[in-house]
């Protein structure tokens, strides 16, 4: 199955109802959403689901998760490449325009990186404080359920969505260092790949001393590896 992603939102979501044989009223029932909001989520009139909602809708419509957020950068305005994962760079705190993260590189594990069955290997990424308050009290989250979002069935078929593997983590929430504004921080998960060939995703957000996300669902951190054996 292909995902064109210079859809707007709405046809994707019709195409996959049809493709699937589903209804909106059994696609938002599965989202654990009404269907009022799943259309307005769909014509860009929602303009804040949540990224578990998001996660759960991809799941019902049978797509990665990353695409739901693509499409949610750019409803949100922020610029979206059709070649890449990432949502937004940058991102303004929800309740303090003071408070503003930037996404600055993968340090390691770089996305589409090859790693054996079993294998265990650590993702790395920059952040920095570019607002005027001090980050204290902040964790990384998981919040991606564990989604494979293709795998190939036979040499030369196209990649399917499939939503059973997982990609392990030593933990599902990491500390984040005190961070002074200006500085950047840089923030480590242990991973351990599935031992079947597939390629697969972790989605990760910010979160306050709270538990409350920092910043929007289009600011995530995330890994996508492919599997295979060399």
């Amino acid at each position: 199955m292909s995902i064109k992603t210079r859809d707007t939102l709405r046809a994707l979501v019709v195409r996959r109802s049809r493709e699937l044989g589903k209804s909106m009223t059994i696609l938002a029932k599965e989202a654990g959403i009404s269907r009022t909001y799943l259309y307005g989520l769909a014509g860009g009139a929602s303009q804040d689901p949540s990224v578990r909602t998001l996660i759960k809708l991809a799941k019902a419509l049978q797509v990665s998760p990353l695409l739901l957020f693509r499409y949610f950068a750019d409803l949100a305005g922020a610029p979206a490449d059709a070649n890449s994962l990432a949502t937004t760079n940058r991102a303004i705190s929800l309740n303090d325009p003071s408070d503003i993260a930037v996404f600055n590189a993968d340090v390691t594990t770089p996305d589409q990186t090859v790693v054996l069955p079993g294998e265990v290997f650590q993702k790395t990424w920059e952040l920095q404080n570019l607002g005027t308050r001090p980050w204290r009290g902040r964790k990384l989250v998981r919040v991606d359920g564990e989604y494979v979002i293709a795998r190939r069935t036979a040499t030369g078929a196209p990649l399917e969505v499939v939503m059973d593997t997982h990609l392990r983590s030593l933990n599902n929430e990491i500390a984040i260092a005190e961070t002074l504004p200006g500085q950047p921080v840089h923030i480590t998960v242990e991973f351990a790949a599935p031992k079947e060939t597939c390629t697969v995703t972790s989605i990760w957000r910010i979160e306050d001393e709270h538990g409350q996300p920092c910043y929007g669902p289009a600011f995530i951190l995330h890994v996508i590896v492919n599997v295979m054996a060399r």
